[in-house]
């Protein structure tokens, strides 16, 4: 009887024991529920707040780099201006110390012309200017026909003055007949200006430059070049010397401090006009610079 009792007793023992254990168990997994709950809640949280920092982080990105880009933009724009104002306003200046010397009124009417021309087209790169409101120059350009060659021959005579401070010549080659070509009339002259002023500052003193100008009829094309006896561009700076900004640029003959803007700006109008400008060595000392432009 008392082993009975004893067997009874133990049994129940065990029984308490393994509902105790189960209760345990059931606790803990309970509690493993509730911290995976939290942790899951938490990490939810988590990647929200990772994403939303993301989003800011690039919506600031976008909004720092918008920013740099619209100062770049406006100090470009304004670099290039300026840059392209020095030439003509230079060439008004010695055209008008020249007038103060006895001249024959012929002369003097000549020059006059050439100043009124060159006052008409620096004040519309001025108003050019105002009106962009310093918007991006991938506005369309409005062309228009016109007589190419004597536009050409006006930049040539308001640039032999700045070349006889060099003592240098400046020899104009043509046909006697006019080459019409649909152009935006401001901007090929800066185009030449600036090709033109180039060969005067890398030319040595004395020098001849030679600027002229052909149609090829059979290509339907204008082709103009600008060749000078200067100290030549290196291969390797053939191309970079048409990047804006360029790291290639080198001081002028009499120490005229280079800008690397003027070929930058020269290649994009062209290439506005669907036209080429490229650079080759000339034959004796120097460079030739080449335009071809659609007629």
């Amino acid at each position: 009887m008392c082993a009975c009792l004893l067997v009874i007793s133990c049994s129940f023992k065990g029984e308490r024991a393994i509902r105790n254990n189960f209760a345990g168990v059931v606790i803990v997994a309970v509690l493993l529920l509730v911290i995976g709950i939290i942790v899951i809640g938490v990490l939810r949280q988590s990647r929200k707040n990772h994403k939303n920092v993301r989003l800011q982080n690039e919506q600031l990105q976008q909004t720092l780099e918008e920013l740099e880009y619209a100062n770049q933009n406006i100090v470009r724009i304004m670099r290039i201006m300026a840059h392209d104002l020095r030439n003509p306003l230079s060439g008004m200046i010695g055209l008008a110390n020249t007038m103060a010397e006895d001249e024959t009124v012929d002369e003097k009417k000549h020059m006059l012309r050439l100043i009124e021309a060159t006052g008409v087209h620096s004040l519309d790169m001025i108003n050019e200017l105002l009106t962009s409101g310093l918007a991006d120059e991938n506005e369309p350009l409005v062309k228009h026909p016109l007589d190419i060659k004597e536009l050409l021959c006006d930049s040539v005579e308001l640039l032999r003055f700045k070349a006889a401070e060099k003592n240098q010549q400046i020899i104009f080659e043509s046909l006697n007949v006019p080459i019409i070509a649909t152009v935006n009339h401001e901007k090929i002259w800066r185009v030449f200006n600036n090709l033109i002023v180039n060969a005067i500052k890398f030319s040595h003193k004395g020098g001849i430059i030679k600027v002229s100008i052909y149609e090829n009829a059979d290509k339907k094309t204008v082709l103009i070049s600008v060749a000078d006896n200067g100290i030549g561009i290196p291969d390797k700076d053939k191309e970079r010397i048409f990047e804006m900004f360029t790291s290639a640029k080198r001081v002028g003959t009499d120490g005229e401090q280079p800008f690397g803007l003027g070929l930058s700006i020269s290649k994009r109008v062209i290439e506005y006009h669907n036209g080429k400008l490229w650079v080759e060595n000339n034959a004796g000392q120097g460079s030739v610079f080449y335009i071809e432009l659609p007629l």
